[in-house]
């Protein structure tokens, strides 16, 4: 992945993380990851969201 578009997609991360702050939730570590996972390319939204899932599934 080129500089430019990583820089792209952290300054969409960076509004999003933003945003959530206002709102008083801030991201965790984990979301930051996810997120770079996504605008990279490497997962789809539909990966993580199984992820998330299964994870706390276990915890049940």
């Amino acid at each position: 992945m080129s500089n430019k578009s990583r820089d792209k997609h952290e300054k969409m991360i960076e509004q999003v993380a933003a945003t959530m702050a206002i709102e008083d939730m801030p991201l965790s570590q984990a979301c930051y990851e996810n997120l770079r996972a996504m605008a990279s390319g490497e997962k789809t939204r539909e990966q993580i969201t199984k992820e998330i899932t299964e994870k706390y599934k276990k915890r049940r």
